[in-house]
């Protein structure tokens, strides 16, 4: 009787940095349009569909980078938010901790090993103790390590919004006019970060904040308009308005 192969708990087989390059490949070519997966694998740079190219179709999923049903998948809103900003921006630093975050795997290890403080030797006695097979736990460790790299190098300067004194913010008294004119009504604050500013309004569900560099070129400002209008997309259609 034939022997069944060992298999390991689910997990990335790719580090963040990787996934991220990855997914800008396919934003590149069709933006956040729906396409099969055979054509996301073509616009990666593989072959078509095989055993590397769904590997890393599934850990884009697993990372939130990508989504869709069966065939079809597309870029999602949180592989934009990374996508359009800048390194060391704060909402950029954000979407990246919230992808690392996300595989259940590197959610439980970043639980049992706060800031992936633990040595390469325990964390993989503890994936084999998980029943990961030796080379998966290796490859686990490896993509582990790699995202959590990618999140100290991104996030070491970020600060969140609710860590900055409001004793230390005072209004603008000439708010810039791209975010006069996106979200009339909003404050517009100095931000603790150098070079940006801040456009806070009220909603009955609390504050919306919209961080921003001081000086926007043409094509940022346009670039901008474009992911406002992804944003309130997705919001009328959790809303329910469409």
């Amino acid at each position: 009787m034939a022997t069944a192969k060992a298999r390991s708990p689910s997990y990335p087989s790719i580090g963040l940095k990787e996934a991220i390059e990855k997914v800008q490949a396919i934003y590149s070519k069709d933006y956040q349009n729906q396409v099969p997966r055979s054509v996301a694998a073509e616009h990666m740079g593989y072959a078509g569909l095989n055993g590397k190219s769904l590997g890393v179709l599934s850990a884009l999923l697993k990372y939130g980078l990508l989504e869709g049903r069966g065939d079809s998948t597309r870029v999602s809103d949180l592989a934009l938010r990374i996508i359009a900003h800048m390194h060391g921006d704060p909402e950029r630093a954000e979407a990246i901790m919230d992808a690392a975050a996300r595989p259940e795997l590197f959610a439980e290890l970043d639980k049992r090993y706060p800031d992936g403080k633990g040595s390469d030797a325990a964390i993989r006695s503890y994936l084999l103790t998980q029943k990961f097979i030796p080379q998966a736990a290796d490859n686990a460790l490896r993509s582990y390590r790699e995202t959590r790299s990618l999140v100290e190098a991104e996030c070491a300067t970020y600060q969140p919004a609710s860590a900055i004194e409001p004793d230390n913010i005072e209004v603008q008294a000439e708010p810039a006019q791209l975010i006069e004119t996106a979200v009339a009504g909003a404050a517009v604050f100095p931000s603790a970060i150098g070079g940006v500013r801040r456009a806070v309004f009220d909603l009955s569900e609390g504050e919306v904040t919209i961080t921003y560099p001081r000086d926007l070129s043409p094509e940022s400002v346009s670039d901008l308009q474009d992911y406002l209008a992804t944003f309130m997309k997705k919001a009328r259609r959790e809303a329910g308005l469409q």
